[in-house]
């Protein structure tokens, strides 16, 4: 993970952060962030399951080929809450504006699911295949 580059899906993207709200055990660290659980008591029904907009709150080439506001599905009720926002790239609205996607150094993390995304998940997984 230090020189390779990475893609983390969901519960993936979770572990680079330092802990979480939903088990005891310390997350890998890689990234100065815990992880939440979504407040369901605003009506939100956990998990959060479906079709959501991806805003691409800055470039990267990951996102290449697909636009800003696409649709990615999702299924979770945690998300990570960085301490830096430097590592943002992508943020959700699910009763409130999450980050869904961050990017650090060779590491690139989604809470969204890209195989479950149809076209532009395709997209993304080729783009990661291609990143160099």
């Amino acid at each position: 993970i230090q020189k390779k580059p990475t893609f983390a899906i969901c519960v993936g993207m979770q572990m680079l952060a330092r802990s979480s709200e939903e088990g005891k055990l310390k997350g890998l660290g890689w990234i100065d962030a815990i992880v939440k659980r979504f407040d369901s008591t605003n009506g939100i029904i956990l998990p959060h399951m479906g079709w959501n907009n991806v805003n691409q709150s800055k470039d990267h080439p990951l996102w290449f080929n697909i636009e800003n506001n696409s649709r990615f599905y999702s299924v979770h009720s945690y998300y990570v809450k960085p301490v830096n926002q430097d590592c943002v790239f992508g943020t959700t609205n699910y009763g409130h504006e999450f980050v869904s996607a961050i990017a650090l150094d060779n590491v690139f993390a989604v809470q969204f699911h890209p195989e479950k995304s149809q076209s532009d998940g395709l997209q993304l997984l080729s783009n990661f295949v291609n990143w160099s």
